[in-house]
Formats: structure tokens, C-alpha cells, sequence
């Protein structure tokens, strides 16, 4: 939803909205602007998701500093912020961040920051500390290597795709997005932080999200299985099915439903001069018969009366 646009305003009042909206918001904050009166421009939409907020914001130039710690009315806090525009430099005690486009870095609010910024975008997923659950001593460690991780490339994916979706999803599906976007957050962290129970078992949650992706973006690969996948996440075979199995995911017959289900959706479409051969090949069954055999078994029918049935009803040209 939105939740500022100085656009909206005359020219004579956008410093001032700016100013209110960022002071407001935020304890022993302030906002300077390094942009021409007329020429300030903030705007910011934000949705919620069981425990995180998105935020989407773009603005002119500005020094935006906090001072103090938070308010008694204010949640401790973690920023996780994606910049897709703009260039400077983000300061917390203990670290600095020279910020530019596809840069990642973390806020914590429970801590002074100074943040200079030419124009700026930046999709940014607000947590609280009580939402994540890991203890302070692990995050703060954390947050300056953030970008060294692994994770970094996932999480930033992942919330550049829930900020695509965010207006389109219902509550149900709002709170599947919180807890995927928490259980990634802790597994970033985890992956830089120093060792801990808390921190092995954020890793083994994130464990399952990141290879039922890399699964969904693999599934025409013929080679796609548990050594490959296992390789690809640098976990042993082993481990990769012990997490799984703690998952309720059975990995083999997983990827078998998901090839199908693309499959099914292909076939549905009946794709002009593609064969159920081709489409089998193309959702890495090697055999056509095995397509077959296993799409009986999964709907009851053949791939040709799937077809069948779901083509569209037929039309008189009138």
C-alpha cells in the first residue's frame, strides 16, 4: 500500500512532508535533504507479512541520520535493504558501507546510522528482532559480511520477487511469504555469524527453500537428483535427505510431481506443432513411455487424453 508520494502535494510543501514522514516514523531521526526545495521527492509504499514489512521507497538526495536508540513505543528491529539506485555511503558504529546499485546492506535500529544518498531506490525487508528469534550477540557480528554470503543473491531475489507479487496475494498467502522471507533472513545471518545451535538450524531451515528453487528452475535438466542438487549446495547426499526427510519432502518423487504438473500445464496449452514426446523431453523425462507411464499414474490418463481434455471448446467462426 502506499504510504507516502510528495508528487501528491504542491512543490512548496514537499520538504516538509519529507521531513514529517521520515521524523515521524522513527525515534531521534532526522532528515536532511540535499536536493533543491522544489526538486524533493520521497515516495514509499510498504506491505506487512507475518512479522516482515517490504518496503519499496525512492527519494532525492538526503543525509538521513539516527542519534539516539529507539523509542519505549518502537519494536527492535532489523533493516535488510537492496539499493537499485543511487550512491554514498552508510555508516553504523563498527562498520561502513559504500552503497550503490546492487549493493546489500543491513540496519540495525537499535543503533545510531548515518546514511548519505544521492537519489536513491531501495527495496528493503524491515525485521523485527522478536520475529527472527536469534539472539543479538549472533546478528550484530553478522551484519557487516552480509554481502559475503552465499544467501545474499537468494534473499535479495527473493524479496525483489515478494515486492513483484505484493499487491496481488491474500492473507493466507501474505503469511507463507512472512515466514519464507524470516526463515531466509535467519539462514543469511546464520551463514555469517559465529557458530551456534541457533545459527546451524537457521541454515537447515533455509536449506529446504533453497533447493526446492533451484529444483523448480532445474526441472528440464535429465541430470537433475540428489548428487547434483546436493553439489550445487555444497551439502553431502546424506545431509541433503535428512533435511528433506525433516521436511515431509520425499526429494525423487518431489521432482517427479513438479515435472509433471509443468508438463500437464503444457499440455493443456497444446502448444502448436509440439509433440508429447517433445514436451516430456522438455520436463527432463528422458523416455517418452516413462512420461507416460508416471502421467497415468499422477491423473488417471494418457498425455493425449489429458490433452484431450483440456482443449478449448471448439468455435463456429461466426
Amino acid at each position: 500500500m502506499l504510504v507516502v508520494d510528495t508528487a501528491v502535494v504542491p512543490r512548496r510543501d514537499r520538504l516538509g512532508l519529507a521531513v514529517e514522514s521520515i521524523t515521524s516514523a522513527a525515534h531521534a531521526t532526522t532528515f536532511t535533504s540535499r536536493a533543491e526545495p522544489g526538486r524533493v521527492h520521497l515516495a514509499m509504499n510498504a506491505w506487512q507479512f507475518a512479522g516482515v514489512e517490504v518496503v519499496d521507497a525512492s527519494c532525492s538526495a538526503h543525509i538521513l541520520r539516527r542519534t539516539g536508540a529507539p523509542g519505549s513505543d518502537e519494536e527492535p528491529a532489523l533493516l535488510l535493504t537492496y539499493g537499485l539506485k543511487g550512491v554514498g555511503v552508510h555508516s553504523q558504529p563498527g562498520r561502513q558501507v559504500a552503497v550503490k546499485p546492487s549493493t546489500f546492506w543491513a540496519t540495525d535500529l537499535s543503533m545510531p546510522y548515518d546514511h548519505r544518498i544521492t537519489d536513491t531506490r531501495t527495496l528493503t525487508a524491515k525485521l523485527t528482532r522478536e520475529a527472527l528469534g536469534m539472539p543479538i550477540e549472533h546478528i550484530r557480528p553478522a551484519l557487516e559480511h552480509l554481502h559475503k554470503s552465499p544467501l545474499a543473491s537468494l534473499f535479495t531475489n527473493h524479496v525483489r520477487e515478494v515486492r513483484r507479487v505484493a499487491g496481488q496475494v491474500d492473507e493466507t498467502a501474505a503469511s507463507h511469504l512472512g515466514t519464507s522471507t524470516l526463515s531466509l533472513a535467519r539462514a543469511l545471518l546464520a551463514s555469517v555469524a559465529p557458530d551456534s545451535r541457533a545459527g546451524r538450524d537457521a541454515l537447515a531451515d533455509a536449506l529446504i527453500l533453497r533447493v526446492r528453487a533451484f529444483v523448480r528452475q532445474h526441472l528440464s535438466d535429465p541430470g537433475l537428483n540428489a548428487h547434483s542438487i546436493a553439489a550445487a549446495h555444497f551439502v553431502s547426499v546424506r545431509h541433503l535427505y535428512k533435511v528433506c526427510a525433516a521436511n515431509g519432502l520425499r526429494l525423487e518423487q518431489w521432482i517427479i510431481e513438479e515435472r509433471l504438473a509443468r508438463a500437464a500445464e503444457d499440455l493443456s496449452r497444446r502448444p502448436s506443432g509440439v509433440t508429447v514426446g517433445e514436451i516430456a523431453h522438455r520436463w527432463g523425462f528422458v523416455s517418452a513411455a516413462h512420461f507416460a507411464t508416471r502421467f497415468r499414474g499422477a491423473y488417471g490418463v494418457s498425455p493425449r487424453e489429458w490433452q484431450a481434455i483440456n482443449q478449448p471448446p471448439a468455435t463456429d467462426g461466426r
